[in-house]
């Protein structure tokens, strides 16, 4: 499940008629980047869209949509939460503006599979920091808050256990208006470290810049380095 919805205003340019997760990135899009590295680990791909949505349907290549039309009312709880209701499915989910390999997949997979059954589990970046949101976790792993805090960096990735699904859609219909992480410590989610060297989230032009020299990326034009 790929949340694609909102617009990426600090993108400028990049973003002026389509989400952030469509924009170009290398000659490909990040959308087309993320499916590259998803298609062989899941069975299915469901794309959250709301931001210029009509602009970017033929793109999808072959993934469910859901459209949330009211985007810009809710943060991407409630991208998650209409998106929960149409799986009865363990749920990895990406966030639209991040990029794994298949070693960080793998690793974040691998510990899900052997979780204790009903356990979700969500990749972050070991280290504390607090430029960006953060998992805490207590001394087992276990998630035990979510936001800007001090801590391991959310990498925008996890996934969510069939038996949580549907019991986290109806706890983010409380929290619609937050961001969707906050359903791990409301629910039992092991923290799992992925390489910063396999992880790229991009927020702002410059993030494209420092993707493109980190993955294997080629700039395509002008406007794709203008930071």
């Amino acid at each position: 499940m790929i949340l694609a919805a909102g617009e990426g205003s600090r993108m400028g340019v990049h973003t002026e008629d389509r989400p952030k997760a469509f924009m170009d990135l290398g000659g490909r899009t990040l959308y087309a980047r993320q499916r590259a590295v998803l298609d062989e680990y899941v069975d299915d791909v469901t794309v959250v869209l709301g931001y210029a949505a009509d602009n970017v349907r033929d793109e999808v290549g072959g993934a469910d949509v859901v459209v949330v039309e009211d985007w810009d009312d809710y943060d991407n709880a409630e991208s998650l939460r209409r998106a929960l209701q149409v799986v009865d499915d363990d749920v990895l989910v990406l966030n639209g503006d991040v990029i794994v390999t298949e070693q960080a997949l793998e690793e974040l997979l691998g510990a899900f599979a052997r979780a204790p059954d009903g356990r979700n589990v969500v990749g972050c970046i070991r280290g504390d920091q607090e430029e960006s949101t953060a998992i805490r976790c207590d001394e087992e792993g276990v998630v035990t808050d979510y936001g800007m805090i001090r801590g391991p960096q959310h990498a925008g990735v996890g996934v969510v256990d069939r038996s949580t699904v549907g019991p986290a859609a109806s706890y983010l219909a409380g929290h619609r208006e937050e961001w969707y992480p906050v359903v791990y410590p409301a629910f039992a989610t092991d923290a799992v470290a992925i390489p910063r060297a396999h992880h790229v989230e991009i927020n702002r032009p410059r993030d494209k810049v420092r993707a493109m020299r980190k993955l294997p990326m080629v700039a395509t034009s002008e406007a794709d380095v203008e930071i």
